[in-house]
């Protein structure tokens, strides 16, 4: 595991610097002290300190043995996979079908994936959730969302 820990730990410390990099070459905002640098560059700066704990404690010897190997049979596997999958989709779908729709789907499904199967009250947290989201996008931020085919 030591191998794998420092190999995991450099590559997600360069890819920290790299898109630090990057984001600090955006157009900085003069209204908000916020600009589209921050979200990029805290979450690469989140990735670059974890990696370079995982860095320091294979160097250390202090890393974990690995666990079973992966198998594709492993239910957990197989969730991670039409997850993935459910991803895929919907940014496929987006802007046919719209926010709403698609995403009020994809909440069900990744529920459903979940192994809830109260379908009432899944469809309805998707729903809900989903006009929330819409509800802060479109009154709060004035940001519009794709309709698809509700608009």
């Amino acid at each position: 595991m030591k191998k794998a820990d420092i190999t995991a730990g450099i590559l997600g410390l360069a890819i920290a610097v790299y898109v630090i990099r990057e984001a600090l070459r955006f157009p900085e905002d003069k209204v908000l002290l916020l600009g589209p640098s921050f979200f990029p560059t805290a979450l690469a700066a989140g990735l670059g300190v974890f990696s370079a704990i995982l860095l320091a404690l294979a160097l250390l010897g202090k890393s974990r043995p690995a666990k079973d190997t992966f198998s594709l049979k492993d239910p957990g596997v197989q969730r991670a996979f039409f997850s993935l999958l459910a991803v895929i989709v919907y940014y496929w779908l987006f802007d046919v079908l719209g926010f709403i729709i698609t995403s009020s789907f994809f909440l069900f499904g990744l529920m459903y994936l979940l192994n809830r199967r109260d379908y009432l009250r899944m469809a309805a947290i998707a729903v809900f959730i989903t006009l929330l989201i819409y509800g802060i996008f479109n009154r709060l931020l004035e940001i519009s969302l794709p309709a698809g085919l509700l608009g």
